[in-house]
């Protein structure tokens, strides 16, 4: 008999679901939306060329998420219960 042929499966975690509160869907959609968006007016509105319009939403995209991330981190280090 091998240490793994008693053992159980672990348990930890099956009853508990990951994902996405409805409130960071809603800000994944809208800076989705943005983006197609800008890059819609870039490359159709402003006759951006293709490879600048796609750079210039990259780019947006980018620092929105940085802007993001920032907002999180500050967020969860002022969060109850630390310290």
């Amino acid at each position: 008999m091998t240490d793994l042929e008693g053992t159980q499966a672990s348990t930890v975690g099956d009853d508990s679901r990951a994902g996405f509160s409805p409130l960071a869907m809603l800000g994944v959609a809208t800076v989705g939306a943005l983006g197609l968006t800008w890059f819609l007016v870039s490359w159709l509105v402003l006759g951006s060329p293709l490879t600048d319009a796609i750079g210039e939403t990259v780019g947006s995209l980018a620092v929105i998420l940085l802007i993001v991330s920032i907002i999180g981190a500050a967020r969860a280090d002022d969060s109850p219960g630390r310290g």
